[in-house]
């Protein structure tokens, strides 16, 4: 949340002074108060979409960082604002507009965007305690490799030898996971916080977990997902397949049974193409428990989060570095 306290400038009326005492008492009082147009929605509104669009990055990357750019708007609008007045005048200052900068900085960009960040890593992190003792984002990057590896690769090939296709993946996936401790140890601390906020992707998962259990994650979906395509092939309804899902397929193996391009392996088609949506249903289940935790996370850390700021950075820190009283409080002591 951005905390923003209301301006109200005042001017004094220009109007002559004539007359009795009253009325020009009435002139000199008269005054115009001024409304700050940043505190009225639906301007307000737009200091809150970055904290939005962090929470939401999981399940729609591309909308949560385009929301950074209206919140990035009214922050510059706002230190402006502040910059240009003191309370009730006009009274242009850099250092009041520097103070603003800088809570602005801390109060409504790094620090919320890194409590929604810890609330989707605690969210992931607690998947480890059921059985597959995985994260929830290291099971989202083995459906993710799954799918890559299936895609340069058709399952019928493999139907009769599943235990080839593991063989091939375990390979596959043993080389990535070298790769990305490789890529990790020099990763650059700057590439690491903007993979971390704006990334769709974070395979750097894989090579935090331990090998054996996602080799064995791996393993169980690749079973699951040879007994939904043995089912498909032979026109069963998988029972992992909802209703939907199930209808899904229909609509498939008649579009691509009419098209040429697709005709003589419209099975095939549209039995990897609906296996590979329901993977994706899995991996979306994963993000929306995340994004639940980034909220839960931004909710309970936002006023503690503007009191902090306020309070101990702008106060003890920041005015009285501006003002110089540290310095003049230590000359007195030292005399």
């Amino acid at each position: 949340m951005i905390t923003i306290t209301p301006h109200n400038i005042t001017r004094k009326s220009n109007a002559p002074v004539f007359g009795n005492k009253e009325k020009t008492d009435k002139n000199v009082k008269k005054q115009q108060t001024y409304s700050d147009p940043l505190m009225q929605w639906p301007a307000r509104g737009l200091a809150y979409s970055n904290e939005l669009g962090a929470a939401i990055s999981e399940v729609a990357p591309k909308l949560g960082t385009l929301l950074w750019f209206p919140a990035m708007l009214y922050f510059g609008a706002d230190i402006y604002d502040k910059y240009k007045n003191e309370k009730n005048s006009y009274n242009p200052d850099g250092k009041r507009g520097t103070e603003q900068a800088i809570f602005q900085l801390l109060a409504s960009v790094i620090l919320p965007t890194g409590a929604v960040i810890a609330g989707q890593k605690t969210a992931s992190a607690m998947g480890v305690m059921d059985k597959t003792g995985l994260s929830l984002q290291s099971r989202e990057e083995v459906i993710n490799f799954l799918q890559e590896f299936t895609s340069r690769r058709h399952i019928d090939n493999y139907a009769n030898d599943i235990s080839s296709f593991k063989e091939h993946f375990r390979e596959s996936l043993i080389t990535k996971r070298e790769k990305l401790i490789r890529e990790n140890k020099i990763k650059n601390p700057l590439k690491f916080l903007g993979d971390a906020i704006f990334g769709r992707r974070h395979p750097e998962s894989l090579a935090m977990s331990q090998k054996d259990r996602v080799l064995k994650y791996a393993d169980t979906h690749i079973d699951n997902m040879f007994k939904i395509y043995d089912d498909l092939k032979n026109d069963r309804k998988p029972a992992e397949f909802s209703s939907k899902l199930w209808k899904k397929f229909g609509k498939l193996k008649d579009k691509y049974a009419k098209d040429p391009d697709y005709k003589a392996t419209f099975l095939r088609d549209a039995s990897e193409d609906i296996i590979k949506k329901y993977q994706k249903s899995k991996i979306m289940n994963a993000k929306i428990l995340k994004t639940i935790g980034g909220f839960i996370a931004l909710g309970i850390a936002i006023k503690p989060i503007d009191n902090f700021v306020e309070h101990f950075v702008i106060k003890k820190v920041v005015k009285p570095a501006f003002t110089g009283k540290n310095k003049n409080n230590k000359t007195e002591k030292s005399n």
